[in-house]
């Protein structure tokens, strides 16, 4: 097993890094851009700048939860990079589903069968995604968020902590769904909170 890097080392990152350690990898490496490099530690991984990083010699992932600038970093590392994908061992994800490279799935979420999950997707802790489902690339899913079946989650969207998408569910490009929010029908590209959900920008 290479050695795993971190780009992040805010609270993602950290988070990333526990969920890396669980998942059995025991050489953990953070990054950041040299302009936000402060210290060498950060909860006892060390921190090394990313002009510093080897990129050959490290599977890559990237723990950041905007997801435009995830995008941003992924390009600046190296299309030739392996990434690597972290399913947390209390996660359950259903073997006819498809996970993508650089997708991190946190502990107690569950994937249902034939979900398809794209490049670099962030689910968080305690989530559900159920069958037939597709998650596009760069999604970013806060915990405790329900996507039940047969729903389209296209690329860049963010679902805030304790959302829920009604069943057959289409959401548009880079929309943002606030904490809390239900979805009932198919959104197009903008903000929405409430239940059920409004647009308000």
């Amino acid at each position: 097993m290479k050695r795993l890097a971190i780009f992040g080392t805010g609270g993602a990152g950290r988070e990333v890094a526990e969920w890396a350690r669980e998942c059995g990898y025991d050489k953990i490496t953070l990054t950041v851009d040299d302009d936000f490099f402060v210290q060498s530690k950060v909860n006892g991984y060390s921190v090394i700048p990313f002009s510093q990083m080897a990129i050959e010699e490290f599977t890559w992932v990237v723990a950041v939860a905007d997801s435009w600038l995830r995008e941003t970093i992924v390009k600046k590392i190296d299309h030739q990079a392996e990434f690597a994908t972290l399913i947390h061992p209390a996660a359950k994800v259903q073997s006819s589903s498809l996970i993508g490279e650089g997708v991190l799935v946190g502990p107690g979420t569950v994937v249902s069968n034939h979900v398809k999950i794209g490049r670099h997707v962030f689910v968080n802790s305690q989530n559900y995604i159920g069958h037939d489902g597709v998650i596009s690339d760069y999604v970013t899913i806060s915990p405790y968020t329900a996507i039940l079946g047969n729903c389209k989650i296209e690329s860049h969207v963010f679902l805030g902590a304790n959302s829920s998408i009604k069943e057959g569910t289409t959401i548009s490009s880079g929309t943002v769904i606030g904490m809390g929010t239900v979805v009932i029908n198919n959104l197009s590209n903008g903000v929405y909170v409430g239940n059920p959900a409004r647009k308000i920008r």
